[in-house]
């Protein structure tokens, strides 16, 4: 970027090429951004923070961070059966050792510690966004839009999502460090690869980080380590570019392929790739999780899948701990539908970028992007569809893209200029107004399970952790209300019918416990019949001819 005469620039700064007025703005940006989740200093431990942080007795032991590196991240919870995850991330855990030895088990300081973890790669978008672009304004409206995006509370402010900003900020540092290293093995190809191989250690999402450095090379360099000032210039020949992406790339692919090979020691080979799902008959009227889904299915509801995701990046209000995502395990009109929407907001995006000048700049918004979302879409894999913390990272992609978009707009006219201005202002300020209303959400179990159930009350496991969540917070009337309408949407569970006796009887309500009790023998009765008929059923099948 050329510099600017006549401008005095704070010597910090100097090398970003920044004016006074220019570094105001990032401190401005940086500062909305603590105000934004500064109130989640007063959330406490919800969910997996309890294994994780308060009763992991083993957390601030030196023994806690050598076994993670050849164990997986949840190991602690029963040493003698492992792996207990399909996690491998021992930087993940050491950075969680080194935390709790500084921060103890207080929340707040947790908070703290994410906020500033947040702002961290707040500071890197913009970076990477200003040398990608060329421009300053862009890599501030990026970082602006990236910092307060509410698809990032729930990385930013459940403490048990680590992973998810610590892997971005390592893995937006590789690619700072890539941009600017000089021809051969200088020390920016070391750092970032010694980035990238903290960020594989930190989440398994950063595995296809390589073909992002590929992508990059392609888009924007001529030739072997010739740096573009823009991506407006000519970037040489095709084949030439794809010869200098492979040869940058192939460090970074040794790093993944040697991640693989760890992954592989630690978990095995039967869960290094997958994490089977336990599958059985019904039991007590309560059906075991289910088999592997079929190809179909994966493409009934992946468009589904794919624009609840970009509801949650564009659309203020639809971020939370929880959306109302299933299977579609057979033809239906949401599946279709969402499909034609996908389709034509695909192809309108791709005749827009291609008549783009900046055509190669949005190229690689969306190859960050998919990349980095990709391995959420392995959807048996995850136990929730859709999660917003998959979303950190690809949000770079989402946030840059909308930042050169409105830049360029506002380019073309005075009057554009206010039109655009104005409504990035009015997104800026929905995203903070909703960021700060659903950050409360994580509170604490009540608050969090709560959420979660009025979302989607059809789901169990959420249910039963709010009564478990309600009767340790002392609200067992409240515990025994959700019992009650878990037990109306399914009337044939017997598990929830035996709780809610349990729940009457711990609240001494004796004549509730005998009628709700003698409910739960009928359904156990009635699943024990149907379950011998049907083994009776398949005995009597004749065998099959060889």
């Amino acid at each position: 970027m050329a510099e600017r005469t006549g401008v005095t620039r704070i010597p910090v700064l100097r090398r970003w090429n920044l004016s006074p007025r220019e570094s105001a703005i990032l401190a401005a940006i940086v500062l909305a951004t603590i105000a934004i989740y500064l109130p989640s200093l007063r959330n406490g431990w919800v969910f997996d923070d309890w294994d994780i942080f308060v009763t992991n007795k083993i957390l601030h032991s030196w023994s806690f961070v050598w076994n993670s590196l050849f164990r997986d991240k949840f190991w602690f919870r029963n040493p003698a059966r492992l792996p207990q995850s399909e996690y491998y991330r021992p930087v993940e855990s050491t950075y969680i050792a080194a935390s709790a030895l500084l921060l103890g088990t207080h929340p707040a300081a947790w908070h703290l510690s994410k906020i500033v973890l947040h702002i961290i790669t707040v500071v890197l978008c913009f970076r990477v966004a200003q040398l990608l672009s060329g421009s300053v304004g862009i890599g501030l409206l990026t970082a602006a839009i990236y910092g307060v995006m509410p698809a990032h509370v729930d990385a930013v402010v459940w403490l048990s999502a680590i992973s998810e900003p610590l892997s971005t900020a390592f893995e937006l540092g590789a690619l700072l460090w890539l941009i600017g290293r000089q021809p051969g093995w200088s020390r920016g190809m070391l750092c970032a690869l010694g980035l990238y191989a903290c960020a594989q250690l930190t989440h398994e999402s950063a595995i296809l980080f390589p073909l992002v450095v590929a992508a990059y090379v392609f888009l924007f360099e001529r030739g072997a380590n010739q740096q573009l000032p823009g991506p407006s210039q000519n970037a040489g020949t095709i084949r030439s570019r794809i010869i200098a992406a492979a040869r940058v790339s192939a460090p970074f692919g040794a790093l993944a392929l040697a991640y693989l090979c760890a992954r592989l020691a630690v978990l095995g080979l039967h869960f290094a790739f997958s994490w089977p799902r336990p599958t059985g008959p019904v039991h007590l009227g309560q059906m075991a999780s289910p088999a592997p889904h079929r190809p179909v299915d994966f493409i009934l509801t992946m468009p589904v899948v794919l624009l609840t995701d970009l509801g949650v990046l564009a659309v203020p209000g639809v971020a939370g701990p929880v959306h109302a995502v299933h299977w579609i395990t057979r033809a239906s009109p949401i599946a279709f539908v969402a499909a034609g929407v996908f389709v034509i907001l695909a192809a309108a995006a791709l005749v827009l970028v291609w008549r783009s000048s900046d055509r190669r700049l949005y190229l690689f918004c969306a190859v960050w992007s998919l990349l980095a979302l990709a391995p959420a879409l392995k959807l048996n894999s995850i136990w929730e569809l859709v999660q917003d913390r998959y979303l950190y990272a690809p949000s770079f992609g989402w946030s840059l893209a909308v930042a050169v978009a409105a830049v360029r707009l506002a380019a073309a006219s005075p009057r554009a200029r206010a039109a655009v201005g104005t409504a990035m202002a009015l997104l800026l300020a929905a995203y903070m107004v909703t960021a700060i209303r659903i950050e409360h959400y994580w509170r604490d179990d009540v608050s969090f399970f709560g959420q979660c159930v009025a979302v989607d009350p059809t789901n169990l496991d959420y249910r039963l952790d709010l009564v478990i969540a309600m009767n340790k917070a002392g609200d067992f009337e409240g515990a025994a209300q959700a019992l009650e309408r878990g037990t109306a949407i399914h009337p044939n569970n017997a598990v929830l019918q035996k709780d809610l006796a349990q729940q009457y009887q711990k609240m001494g309500r004796q004549l509730d416990f005998a009628r709700e009790f003698r409910k739960f023998i009928k359904l156990s009765n009635a699943a024990a019949q149907r379950q011998r008929a049907a083994e009776s059923s398949d005995a009597s099948q004749p065998a099959s001819a060889p």
